[in-house]
C-alpha cells in the first residue's frame, strides 16, 4: 500500500465527527479528533473537523483572524493543538503586522486544496484575487478580516458557505432559475462575478448577501467600529440584489439588511446618533425596511439561525402572545402586543434598528409609556437606551434553547 493511501485510511479511522446540528452544540468540540499528516504526503482532513474548517475558511477568506478559531471550538488547548499541527506541516502559517494577526495558507496548503477539492477552492486560490494574492495594506487586510468574521457567523448559524454546495446565483450565464432550498451566503467577491452589474455598486460596504427560501438579506459587518454608509451606493446595491434574486431564482423579494458587530455598544451609539445630525439615514429610513443588528458571537449566530427560520419565529411569537394582549393595529405607534393596561409592546429579540428607533421616537413624541420584549442577554444594552418610558421585559434564553434548539 502507498504511504499516501495508508495515511488516508488511517485518517478515516481516527477522525470522529463531533459536530452537531443545533446552534447550541456547535460550540462543543471534544478533544478526541486525531490527525496524522505525513510530511511528504499531506492528505486533506475530513470535513466537519476543526483541521478542515481552519484550512477551508482560510482558503475562502484569504486571511482568517486568529480570534475566529475561538468561535469554532470551545477548547483553547484543542485549538492550539490543531494550529500547531497545521503550521508544523506547513499547511497553515500565522501572519502578524500592523496589529492584525491572522492565519494564511502555506504553499503546501494551497496546493493540497487545489488538487483535492478544486470545485470548492480553485476560485479563491487562483489568479490575482484578494484571497490568493493578498495585499499587505491594513485597510485591505481589515476587509478580509471583516468578511472572515462574517463567514464564521454564517457557518455557525447553519448557512451554506462553500461554492460547490450553493446554487450558482451570481455565476455569469449560470443555470436559471436557481432554487434556494436552504440559507446560503455569498461574499462580495462571488457577487462581483456579475461584472457590469457590480460596477454600479463599487464602494459598497456590503460584505455579501444571505439568501433563504423566503428572504433576501444584504449583509454588512462593522466589527468593532460604528459603520458609515454612502446612501446612493447602498441604494443601488439594494436594487441590484432585488433584481438578481428575481432574474436568477424567479422569486421577487424586497431585500432586508443585517448589520453584524462585535459589541452591543455600536447599536447604542447608532441609536443615540440617530437623534442628532449624525444620524445614519441609510440605516434609519432610507435603506432597508428591516435592518437587523446581530453580534459576531454565539448569541448572534443563534439569532441569525432564528432569522432564517420564520416558522420558529411564528411559534415563538404565538407563545409570547399567550401571556399578553393582542396588538392594536390601528394605533399611532407600531406594536406586536399590549400590556393589560393597554401600553404598546415591541418584540425586540431580533433587534430591528429602524423599527426600534420609530417605536422609541413615537413614545417620546406621544408622551406615552411602553415596553420592549427581548432576550435576557440583550436587556442591559437595551435598558440603557430606553429610559424611564420603556419597561424592558425579558425572555429566558436558556429556556428558548431547550425548547427550540435542543435535538430530541
Amino acid at each position: 500500500m502507498l504511504e499516501s493511501d495508508f495515511s488516508a485510511l488511517l485518517q478515516s479511522v481516527l477522525y470522529t465527527n463531533q459536530r452537531q446540528l443545533s446552534p447550541e452544540s456547535k460550540k462543543a468540540r471534544l478533544n478526541s479528533e486525531v490527525i496524522s499528516i505525513f510530511s511528504a504526503f499531506p492528505v486533506l482532513p475530513m470535513q466537519d473537523s476543526l483541521y478542515y474548517e481552519l484550512l477551508a475558511l482560510t482558503a475562502i477568506c484569504g486571511e482568517l483572524p486568529c480570534v475566529c478559531a475561538d468561535r469554532l471550538t470551545s477548547s483553547k488547548s484543542y485549538r492550539k493543538k490543531v494550529v500547531t499541527s497545521l503550521t508544523h506541516d506547513k499547511l497553515l502559517r500565522i501572519f502578524s503586522k500592523d496589529h492584525l494577526r491572522g492565519y494564511r495558507l502555506g504553499i503546501r496548503g494551497k496546493r493540497l486544496l487545489r488538487e483535492r477539492a478544486p470545485e470548492r477552492f480553485q476560485f479563491y486560490l487562483s489568479g490575482h484575487t484578494d484571497t490568493n494574492s493578498i495585499k499587505s495594506s491594513p485597510a485591505r487586510r481589515l476587509r478580509l478580516h471583516r468578511i472572515a468574521q462574517t463567514y464564521v457567523t454564517m457557518l455557525n448559524a447553519g448557512a451554506m458557505i462553500y461554492r460547490d454546495e450553493k446554487p450558482p446565483v451570481f455565476v455569469p450565464d449560470g443555470s436559471s432559475p436557481c432554487r434556494i432550498k436552504a440559507p446560503a451566503f455569498y461574499d462580495s467577491r462571488e457577487m462581483k462575478e456579475l461584472g457590469l452589474e457590480m460596477v454600479k455598486v463599487h464602494g459598497s460596504r456590503m460584505v455579501g448577501s444571505l439568501l433563504t427560501p423566503s428572504r433576501t438579506f444584504a449583509v454588512f459587518n462593522g466589527i468593532d467600529a460604528v459603520p458609515t454608509f454612502d446612501t446612493q451606493i447602498e441604494q443601488r446595491g439594494k436594487i441590484m440584489l432585488q433584481n438578481i434574486r428575481y432574474t436568477r431564482t424567479g422569486v421577487s423579494h424586497t431585500p432586508d439588511g443585517i448589520l453584524l458587530s462585535d459589541q452591543w455598544a455600536v447599536m447604542a451609539t447608532l441609536l443615540e446618533d440617530a437623534k442628532t445630525y449624525k444620524k445614519e439615514h441609510f440605516l434609519f429610513g432610507e435603506g432597508y425596511e428591516h435592518f437587523y443588528f446581530l453580534t459576531n458571537d454565539y448569541h448572534g449566530e443563534t439569532l441569525l439561525w432564528l432569522l432564517c427560520h420564520p416558522e420558529i419565529i411564528g411559534q415563538l411569537n404565538a407563545m409570547l402572545l399567550q401571556e399578553l394582549q393582542p396588538p392594536c393595529r390601528n394605533a399611532f405607534i407600531e406594536n406586536d402586543a399590549r400590556t393589560d393596561a393597554g401600553a404598546p409592546i415591541l418584540f425586540c429579540y431580533l433587534p430591528d434598528l429602524p423599527r426600534l428607533f420609530r417605536f422609541l421616537s413615537a413614545l417620546e413624541l406621544l408622551q406615552m409609556k411602553g415596553a420592549i420584549l427581548c432576550f435576557d442577554f440583550q436587556a442591559d444594552a437595551l435598558r440603557s437606551l430606553c429610559g424611564d418610558r420603556v419597561e424592558v421585559q425579558t425572555i429566558d434564553f436558556a429556556e428558548f434553547e431547550r425548547r427550540f434548539l435542543t435535538s430530541p
